[in-house]
């Protein structure tokens, strides 16, 4: 699940304050306004009352009051307070006004001009050694990227902000920084590299008491476990980030609570809860006018009314959220909206459309993971142009493009109208039936072909999160390589030698499951003969492998195939781990419509009333969906002392 949080959680590390409208503190402050210029009038200064250093500050001070509740007050006080500051010279408070506008620009969805107001930090931080509001810029900027799934870009800067931060010492920076890091690792895929960083900005968090960045980490961190299906402790770190955001009073933080509960309701299949909590977080959101907010919330209701099978309902929030999306650029945004109208069209059973939405969804779902993308996290150029004018041609761009693919979409559907009518025709025409059926068998048949190529292609793509892991520990280890304490970036380097590795090793185990030559048993029988001996060899394990000969005649499909693999696989990677066998015994055989395999070895064995074996490990639960999938049946048994036996039996009707 996508942290939604990323612009609302550390754009306000610039300010320990938090989201929720101090009206007391406002009225303060407009006050202190109206006495400077009355005490102005009375001594008789002949320059305008707003124009100084003090009034610039508190017009800032209440831009960033209202921009929580109130952008458009918000950016109407940010504009007077970089007029005044341009009238009198005053640096520091255009550099604020600036970093002001370009985050409520960013809250709004405006970002091509938080892009650039955020260019003018950078340039007034770098002429008057503005260390800390330049950091703050790169982090801005990061954000507006990340939240358009433009992760290389993201990192780039969120790198940039971070080496600044540690410059100067901001510990509150450096904990947010964390946090971005587990943001991009989240969104790769590699959540136990999540989870590690969350849990450091935590605990950075809780050491300066910032409860802000508590509330966010515990909402993160449920993400990540949302992520990794283990909703109930999803669920109890969100209701912790609800508590704390409703202590501080933080309007943002409380929609995003209950959005975060909301969708672990609705994976749970709890949908009156999930929408329950959705709409509190929509009711929110649209009195702040959170746009990204908005839009992820909508594509939540949509789920959970497709799950209660209101499709009307469903499609009306799908198409809600994808025009947001359209507006806003998140790439995200828009292949989760296409995703849900193709499954609506096709409860429908309105397949022509239901296809033309689920291939732009494959088209959008490519380009936050394509090949560009992986060489720029390795490369991360640092020579970024903020341009305005880059930027239009861009948007101009993306426009043709989007013409160019409707008008790809309208041709498909003619010629596809053509072919139907040709087939319409033939069918009429007795004399070539048979013909017309021997085709269909030949058409059938490259289909399956087709199929089988697309699910390599897709189980290949799997691998980009592995790759651009390895990328961002990449370029963290050359960074630390240059640093003064170049040992650091040792254990980045084996981590990058270890996911290699098991890169490969899956490739492998891909390439091998889909080639249509091992589709008989005889090959597969070969397979993992081959693997047992290399693997238990490395501790001098000795391999004791029986296949029955009437395996042979087997056919398994290339679903079961694999799973079967797998299953095997994971045994055996359990005995070579933990067993301390000397032996292990395989046995592969056939009764009638039963398949079985035993993994049996002479280890140290384990007692099966553990706690942890009852509710069961990510191993056994993946065996056991693997097993139910094959319309099979796995047991395990152990003991102290005896050794571990695992039996699976699969029918093969």
């Amino acid at each position: 699940m996508k942290k939604i949080l990323s612009l609302v959680s550390i754009l306000f590390a610039f300010q320990n304050y938090s989201f929720s409208q101090d009206q007391n503190l406002i009225d303060s402050l407009e006050t202190q306004l109206k006495n400077h210029n009355q005490n102005k009038t009375e001594i008789e200064i002949n320059s305008p009352s707003l124009y100084d250093t003090t009034a610039a500050k508190l017009l800032c001070r209440l831009s960033f009051e209202y921009r929580g509740n109130n952008p458009d007050k918000a950016m109407e006080y940010a504009h007077q307070s970089l007029a005044l500051s341009e009238q009198i010279g005053y640096k520091k408070g255009m550099l604020i006004a600036y970093s002001h506008m370009g985050i409520i620009s960013a809250m709004t969805g405006d970002n091509l001009p938080a892009l650039e107001y955020n260019k003018k930090v950078l340039d007034i931080g770098l002429e008057i050694n503005d260390k800390k509001g330049m950091a703050h810029a790169y982090n801005t900027i990061g954000i507006i990227y990340y939240n358009q799934s433009n992760y290389p870009e993201a990192l780039k800067n969120y790198l940039a902000s971070l080496k600044i931060k540690e410059e100067i010492g901001d510990k509150p920076g450096i904990a947010n920084a964390y946090g971005n890091l587990g943001n991009i690792y989240s969104s790769q895929g590699n959540y136990p590299e999540a989870l590690k960083s969350y849990t450091a900005s935590l605990k950075m968090h809780e050491e300066i008491n910032d409860k802000y960045g508590i509330g966010d980490n515990y909402n993160n961190i449920g993400a990540t476990y949302h992520d990794l299906h283990n909703y109930p402790e999803a669920l109890k770190h969100y209701f912790l980030a609800l508590h704390i955001k409703q202590e501080i009073r933080d309007v943002r933080g409380i929609a995003d609570a209950y959005h975060a509960i909301g969708k672990s309701y609705l994976s749970e299949g709890n949908y009156p809860e999930a929408l329950q909590n959705q709409f509190a977080a929509l009711k929110v959101q649209e009195e702040i006018d959170d746009q990204y907010s908005i839009a992820f919330t909508c594509i939540a209701i949509g789920d959970s009314y497709f799950g209660q099978r209101k499709y009307t309902d469903a499609y009306a929030y799908y198409n809600k959220a994808l025009f947001m999306a359209k507006e806003l650029g998140g790439l995200d945004l828009i292949k989760s909206s296409y995703s849900g109208l193709a499954i609506v069209d096709s409860a429908r059973g309105n397949f022509m459309k239901s296809l033309e939405h689920y291939k732009l969804y494959i088209t959008y779902r490519d380009s936050t993971t394509n090949t560009e993308n992986t060489e720029k996290m390795v490369a991360l150029q640092m020579n970024y142009d903020f341009g305005k004018k880059q930027d239009s041609l861009n948007v101009v761009q993306a426009k043709k493009d989007l013409a160019t693919q409707k008008e790809l979409n309208k041709q498909i559907l003619v010629r596809n109208g053509f072919i139907g009518g040709t087939i319409l025709f033939l069918l009429l025409a007795s004399a070539v039936i048979r013909f017309y059926i021997d085709r269909m068998q030949r058409n059938r048949k490259k289909q399956m072909e087709a199929v089988r190529a697309r699910i390599s292609r897709d189980l290949h793509d799997d691998m980009g999160s592995t790759l651009q892991s390895i990328s961002v520990m990449s370029e963290i280890a050359r960074i630390k390589s240059t640093s003064d304490s170049s040992q650091e970036s040792i254990p980045f380097l084996e981590k990058i030698g270890s996911a290699s590795r098991e890169m490969v090793d899956k490739m492998n185990d891909i390439v091998w499951a889909v080639n249509p030559q091992n589709d008989d048993f005889e090959n597969i029988i070969l397979h993992m003969r081959a693997y047992g001996g290399e693997l238990l060899a490395g501790k001098d394990i000795a391999l004791h492998f029986k296949a029955d000969s009437g395996l042979n005649s087997i056919s398994l499909s290339m679903e079961k195939r694999r799973s079967f693999f797998l299953m095997y696989k994971e045994a055996l990677n359990n005995a070579f781990k933990y067993s301390g066998a000397q032996n292990v015994n395989v046995d592969i055989s056939r009764t009638n419509h039963t398949l079985s395999l035993v993994v049996e070895d002479d280890g140290v064995g384990f007692n099966m009333n553990e706690d942890r074996l009852k509710t069961g490990g990510n191993g056994l639960k993946n065996m056991k969906t693997r097993a139910a999938e094959m319309n099979g049946i796995i047991s395990i048994t152990s003991a102290p002392g005896q050794g571990t036996r695992v039996s699976l039996t699969v029918n093969l009707k």
